[in-house]
């Protein structure tokens, strides 16, 4: 199990996150529903049935959520994605349905690791290019989107990780997440204002 504890402030990612999207912000956004396989280290995958990750999950997934009516809805395509915390954008790449984005914060464990959060699936902004300084709250991307015949609904992936200043940033990926003893990973949901329920089906 990569975890380790170390103190991290709470993010309001989740406040920004409602106060930039006019859809969750006009329904009236009440909590994020998670299904087995969207949280920290499951192993199943929550877009099939009766299939297994190849690694656990490396962070959490948002998509579903109730209103403040109780009705179940999703997330879209071009949903707004908020930065966690104040940093720079140090690595971009290619993942399976867009691009992820990784930014370096200003915080460091005890062994000296460096915080960083990735978000997965997305469509960078045009502004939002390695070397660039952003600070929380600000949109550094949108949700992507995601081809008709996919079996992924459209989400937001949220990996954090403290990540050694030994490990290049252009080597950066989902391979080396899991197989790299240079990262550390931690559940984001122990570090931003989420306000969740858990379902089982």
């Amino acid at each position: 199990m990569k975890s380790e504890e170390n103190k991290i402030p709470e993010s309001a990612f989740n406040s920004f996150l409602v106060k930039r999207n006019s859809n969750l912000h006009t329904h009236g956004f009440k909590e994020w529903i998670f299904y087995p396989g969207m949280l920290f280290q499951e192993t199943e995958a929550w877009w099939t049935d009766n299939n297994l990750r190849p690694t656990p999950h490396e962070g959490i997934d948002l998509c579903f959520y109730k209103d403040n009516t109780g009705q179940v809805r999703r997330i879209n395509s071009g949903t707004n994605i908020p930065v966690t915390y104040t940093g720079e954008i140090v690595h971009i790449h290619d993942d399976f349905l867009g691009k992820s984005i990784y930014v370096k914060h200003s915080m460091n464990n005890k062994s000296g690791s460096i915080l960083h959060t990735i978000y997965g699936h997305t469509t960078p902004k045009k502004h939002c290019v390695m070397g660039k300084r952003v600070h929380e709250g600000d949109i550094i991307a949108e949700v992507a989107p995601i081809s008709e015949n996919s079996k992924v609904l459209p989400h937001i992936h949220i990996t954090m990780a403290w990540i050694s200043e030994s490990l290049p940033c252009k080597k950066l990926n989902w391979d080396t997440i899991w197989t790299s003893k240079s990262v550390i990973l931690c559940n984001p949901l122990d570090h931003i204002d989420i306000k969740y329920t858990l379902e089982n089906t």
